[in-house]
């Protein structure tokens, strides 16, 4: 049976992750390494105002399943030029020059590693947790177990259920779907993590997403109980920009969050 699972796990890691260790300039960004588990974890990180050193708000980003944290922007810190903002970006495990392996059994650790990196650096520091994708399953992971003011999601997976009922995931794997779904640790679920979180949450929803179809973004949603606003991005696919004729309520949406955030 363990044999079983260790490869069913792999299996998970296989059809979920897709990381890269290439080099990647970081533009500018300078890089911190956490301590997670027995191992290292990189972060790539970056400031608005640029020639800042001290800070009202530290955002730390969770990257999609192929992201890179070197690539990563300081977006929405640009929007919010009333706070000094520090941007941590997190190459997961496996990912960059983080220690491996590359799977989803250690994004329990790493969200939690990172953020005490942080709020022990930066003393008194207020933090905003962000995810694209599959990085929201560690934002809400953080943000259902430390004090985070505020959280930000794009396109947030309910992951253990398209595992079990996405065809493009269930059709190929002989009926083990729920196996493998089970290897996605508990604390990872993001419905019930999203019923547990107690800070606003500006959901940004691609409205035409075939990587997350919005059904399974909606449990989440549905689940969150805390202040939450939705902005959905209209006729766009998962990796789609907010189109020019949205961008004046895009930015509302995020003075909103600006507004929850009491800071």
């Amino acid at each position: 049976m363990k044999l079983e699972m260790s490869f069913l796990s792999r299996l998970a890691d296989r059809l979920i992750l897709c990381p890269s260790t290439h080099p990647i300039d970081p533009e500018g960004k300078r890089r911190e390494v956490v301590t997670s588990g027995p191992g290292k974890v990189e972060c790539w990180v970056g400031a608005y105002p640029q020639a800042a050193t001290e800070f009202d708000l530290v955002v730390i980003k969770f990257p999609g399943t192929g992201g890179r944290a070197e690539r990563a922007r300081i977006h929405p810190a640009e929007v919010w030029p009333d706070l000094r903002t520090e941007v941590w970006t997190v190459n997961q495990k496996g990912y960059g020059g983080s220690d491996g392996p590359a799977s989803i059994q250690n994004f329990v650790d790493t969200s939690l590693s990172v953020f005490d990196h942080v709020v022990n650096a930066r003393k008194g520091v207020h933090v905003v947790a962000m995810g694209n994708s599959l990085g929201c399953i560690s934002a809400l992971h953080l943000a259902a177990r430390r004090d985070v003011v505020g959280i930000m999601l794009r396109n947030p997976p309910a992951l253990q259920q398209m595992i079990c009922t996405r065809p493009r995931y269930a059709a190929w794997n002989f009926g083990l779907s729920r196996w493998i779904a089970a290897q996605v640790p508990d604390e990872l679920d993001s419905v019930a993590n999203a019923a547990r979180c107690t800070a606003p949450c500006l959901f940004v929803q691609s409205e035409l997403d075939r990587v997350v179809p919005v059904e399974y973004q909606n449990q989440i949603i549905a689940a969150y109980s805390a202040p939450k606003r939705v902005f959905s991005i209209a006729g766009a696919d998962h990796h789609e920009l907010v189109t020019e004729h949205q961008q004046e309520e895009y930015l509302d949406a995020l003075k909103w969050l600006r507004v929850q955030l009491n800071v």
